[in-house]
């Protein structure tokens, strides 16, 4: 039986890591069941109990420490077991379990999230982040397009960036002052450069522009295949001319004040599924856009690598004191 753990434990361990469809969860049963009936070896002789029952309380405290669900798992063993005399044991054991487990590291998943290094948000902000603002997060350089930009400027920025979303800015004589006009999206200027709408002079063009351009050329078909910039053949007189941004800018983004409370923007943030959130100066008289927020600026290893001193507090709810 302990040969038989270790062999199902070091198997679930490779088969997980590797790209195929094996699962977790009825390993996890198997191994947590192996191991729980080799313990109920060890102990029979002195208890009058069944090996299966040491099997059932094995296979959910494997699973409770793994995955730290409780009332689900439960629900789940007490239906593989039909038998709700089991109920208060296997209580007891995925609360054990569970509480254990939450000691040392998170569950089985989130670890998994960490380690692929995908940008999973949290339901809830961390309690330091309600002593930051979303200007204290805020990285640079920003790229940003003017209204009516050369063509040569927007393939050095797309061919030496990987951002998806650019803010579009007019300035005098477009305009009286600085202004926001809008987000841009890679997909889109990528589209432009293709159908080569340019002009020789900075000249704009207004909603004309639609009549040469069919929904279809701004779709996420072939999405992976689309965003390449360096698929895209233009001649040195094409680089030096312009293109009219105003008619395919999203004139209504998100924005939130430099002085926004970090959790306030992580909430609308995540409960309104964006991708970008620009930030925007508090006092007028400086560039209309401070910066942009994207997924990975929320997550906490950023807002640590920023600050250090949240790391040295990691167990109480962090205060900041500024200077």
């Amino acid at each position: 039986m302990l040969i038989y753990f270790a062999t199902c434990f070091f198997l679930s361990t490779f088969s997980y890591g590797i790209v195929a469809p094996t699962g977790l969860f009825v390993p996890v049963i198997v191994t947590g069941a192996a191991y729980g009936r080799f313990v109920g070896m060890c102990v029979g002789s002195n208890l009058n109990l069944n090996h299966g029952l040491f099997a059932v309380l094995g296979s959910a405290s494997l699973l409770g420490g793994s995955m730290r669900m409780t009332v689900s798992l439960c629900v789940i063993i007490l239906e593989l077991t039909d038998n709700l005399l089991l109920l208060p044991l296997i209580m007891l054991v995925l609360l054990i379990s569970k509480t254990v487990a939450d000691v040392f590291d998170a569950n089985i998943y989130d670890i998994i999230i960490t380690l692929k290094g995908l940008p999973y948000l949290k339901p809830h902000a961390e309690p330091y982040m309600r002593q930051l603002t979303v200007g204290d997060v805020v990285t640079g350089p920003l790229q940003i397009f003017h209204g009516i930009e050369k063509v040569g400027n927007i393939v050095h920025v797309l061919r030496t960036t990987g951002h998806n979303g650019f803010p579009v800015v007019d300035e005098p004589p477009l305009s009286l002052s600085p202004l926001l006009y809008g987000l841009i999206l890679r997909s889109h200027l990528v589209t432009l450069l293709r159908k080569k709408l340019f002009f020789k002079t900075p000249t704009p063009v207004g909603l004309d522009a639609f009549l040469q351009f069919s929904a279809d050329d701004f779709t996420t078909k072939d999405l992976g295949h689309c965003d390449q910039i360096d698929d895209i053949e233009l001649s040195e007189e094409e680089m030096e001319m312009f293109v009219d941004l105003h008619p395919f800018t999203n004139t209504s983004p998100y924005t939130v004040v430099e002085s926004m409370s970090l959790a306030k923007a992580l909430i609308l943030f995540r409960e309104v599924g964006l991708r970008h959130l620009l930030v925007i100066p508090k006092v007028s008289g400086r560039l209309p856009v401070v910066g942009i927020l994207t997924r990975h600026d929320f997550m906490p290893e950023h807002v640590q690598n920023l600050h250090p001193r949240l790391s040295r507090s990691r167990w109480r709810r962090w205060r900041l004191q500024f200077s």
